[in-house]
């Protein structure tokens, strides 16, 4: 189809049907976001970044934006998703990278967010000292 139809689809795809003359500064956080997976729709990439895609969205929109994502890995595309949220990512990515200053543990989700990867990922952010002085560089 063309380009006008194929933009009104992915608009209807993220429950924005009705807000296309809409100014994107009158968009709410969560119609804001909906707007933006839209445009993703349309790039039709294999690779998909997302940071904290979820913030500051309700409920519905978290749900209906985590079916999209779950669409896009059912055609075989790549989504890294940057998430706070340890029950999202155990409920709807497969797999996972654990990070605290630096990689804790990466793999099966479910292998990654162990208890005892939290609780080395828990450890090191807490030993962050903001005041510390630089460390000496190696000779």
């Amino acid at each position: 189809g063309s380009h006008v139809e194929q933009a009104r689809e992915a608009i209807a795809a993220v429950g924005l049907a009705g807000f296309e003359r809409r100014v994107i500064g009158t968009l709410s956080g969560g119609q804001l976001q909906r707007a933006l997976f839209a445009r993703m729709l349309l790039q039709d990439a294999r690779l998909l970044l997302l940071d904290e895609p979820f913030a500051a969205v309700d409920a519905r929109t978290t749900r209906d934006l985590l079916a999209l994502i779950a669409r896009w890995h059912g055609e075989g595309r790549t989504i890294v998703a940057v998430l706070h949220d340890l029950e999202l990512v155990r409920a709807h990515f497969p797999e996972a990278l654990l990070i605290a200053r630096e990689p804790v543990a990466w793999g099966a989700t479910a292998a990654v967010l162990s208890p005892a990867n939290l609780l080395a990922a828990r450890r090191m952010s807490e030993a962050w000292d903001e005041a510390a002085p630089p460390c000496a560089q190696a000779a």
